[in-house]
């Protein structure tokens, strides 16, 4: 069995107990662990830190190796150990300090509250979800659902998310194209909502996916949706006027993110590309980008003051006239790019489905593929789908052979800057995750009135009256 990593003997005989209902007996001079007759040896080490966050007070874990047969004992094991530890916890939750300082001094503001939570599972979210708690919210009424994002402690998070008491499940990214997948999400999310007709529900939600399951219902105790991502708000955008039933809080254009959050989330989408390239060369290289935006444009000139020739690809006249006039050269198709220039990647930043079947069949050999957004890569699914040769290069991508010609996605055709990453840093996000909590509180305790449609000029005045951003530059800006 894999070692596992755990930084209190004692408390792993306690959680141990607990799982198995047996009496565990320490025998700590041979370094052994007894459950009826199952041994469990353990060692105690030094061995780095698994955590994005460095709890500074750990010093040493222990490794349990469990090398018997018994599958009920080697679960709970490998369940107990896999979650983040109390010090971890702690760790995630000191390197957030604006979420941990609002949520402390309103520890009843959400009180009689549930929350139904979609987005990745990132330590950061570990803040996030706590410090709904700390403020009220009780942890059997959270429903925390992942977004299916290959992301580094995708599987602590998951273990720490059960341990805290929260209710976990997935519903992926493709299920918004999946209709098996959106139904057993409805079920999920009506299950969750029927059992608390007593709570006011709030939903956050990456990507409106369960906006989407919620068109056609209507629950009285749902209050609204927050909307984190504008490719969430496109998918708002296409429901008739009728089937909008709740007031969406847009944070995914508020000041904050476009100011503020896009930026890291460029770094990210960025220094992970260059990690996958390893060895290649791209300066002085050719990079298209699909996409102008809020994260485009940032994320663009990102490239450029790395040395490589970046042309933009965006439909919108006037962004493109924007980033013509900033000296990139521009195409409002990535079509007409791709007969005139000769790609050595192409980074997608648009959150459209933005590549065809033309583009991919002109791309030459050995041209990298990425994207920071989802939807930019279907095409390579649906090439999978029909029998297109392919060989999958675990933490690395996926190699495509089209037309005689290898064409290398970086990545798992999903966010980049997530793929077998924590992306973020959790300091540089607390900020954005402060935001989402100062929405959800104002949504139940102000006397502002929410009307069925999209809101964003609300979101920036409650983010601008909570003070968060004051707390962010005296931390981080103020000359002492």
């Amino acid at each position: 069995m894999k070692k596992i990593y755990y930084d209190v003997v004692e408390k792993f005989i306690s959680d141990l107990e607990k799982n198995v209902n047996e009496t565990v007996v320490l025998q700590k001079e041979n370094n052994k662990i007894k459950v009826n007759n199952e041994e469990i040896i353990f060692e105690e080490k030094n061995v780095g830190l698994r955590s994005f966050s460095v709890p500074y007070f750990v010093k040493n874990q222990t490794i349990i190796n469990y090398n018997g047969n018994n599958q009920e004992l080697k679960k709970s094991i490998r369940n107990i150990c896999t979650a983040y530890t109390d010090e971890e916890i702690k760790a995630i939750e000191e390197a957030m300090p604006i979420l941990k300082a609002y949520s402390e001094k309103r520890t009843k503001n959400l009180e009689g509250i549930a929350i139904i939570w979609r987005d990745h599972f990132l330590e950061e979210n570990v803040g996030l979800l706590n410090s709904f708690v700390r403020m009220g919210v009780k942890p059997e009424d959270i429903l925390a659902i992942d977004k299916g994002d290959s992301t580094k402690h995708r599987d602590e998070i998951t273990e720490t998310f059960k341990k805290l008491g929260y209710n976990v499940d997935v519903l992926d990214n493709t299920a918004v194209a999946n209709d098996i997948l959106l139904e057993d999400g409805k079920k999920l999310v009506k299950e969750f909502i029927d059992k608390r007709k007593d709570k006011r529900i709030v939903i956050l939600d990456d990507g409106a996916i369960v906006s989407k399951i919620l068109t056609l219902h209507s629950y009285d105790n749902v209050e609204a949706f927050v909307e984190l991502t504008v490719t969430g708000l496109k998918r708002i955008s296409d429901l008739k006027a009728d089937e909008l039933s709740y007031p969406v809080l847009n944070v995914a254009k508020s000041k904050l993110k476009r100011f503020i959050t896009y930026k890291e989330i460029a770094n990210t989408i960025f220094t992970r590309t260059i990690e996958l390239l390893g060895g290649e060369k791209l300066v002085g290289r050719t990079l298209i980008q699909l996409g102008y935006g809020d994260l485009g444009e940032v994320l663009a000139e990102r490239y450029r003051q790395y040395g490589a020739k970046v042309i933009v690809i965006e439909p919108d006249v006037m962004k493109c006239i924007d980033a013509a006039e900033k000296g990139f050269i521009t195409y409002r198709t990535l079509e007409d790019a791709v007969k005139d220039e000769k790609p050595f990647i192409i980074v997608g930043a648009s959150g459209y489905n933005s590549i065809s079947r033309e583009v991919v069949e002109q791309l030459e050999d050995g041209t990298f593929v990425t994207s920071g957004a989802t939807a930019d890569l279907s095409i390579f699914r649906e090439l999978e789908k029909e029998g297109c040769q392919y060989l999958e290069i675990p933490r690395y991508g996926t190699q495509y052979k089209i037309n005689g010609k290898r064409i290398t996605v970086l990545g798992n055709g999903r966010s980049v800057n997530l793929f077998d990453s924590e992306a973020i840093p959790n300091k540089s996000n607390d900020i954005f995750k402060a935001s989402q909590l100062v929405v959800t509180d104002k949504i139940i305790n102000s006397n502002d009135n929410l009307d069925n449609q999209v809101e964003l000029d609300i979101v920036d005045k409650w983010i601008d009256e909570s003070e968060i951003l004051e707390l962010y530059y005296d931390l981080y800006f103020r000359k002492r």
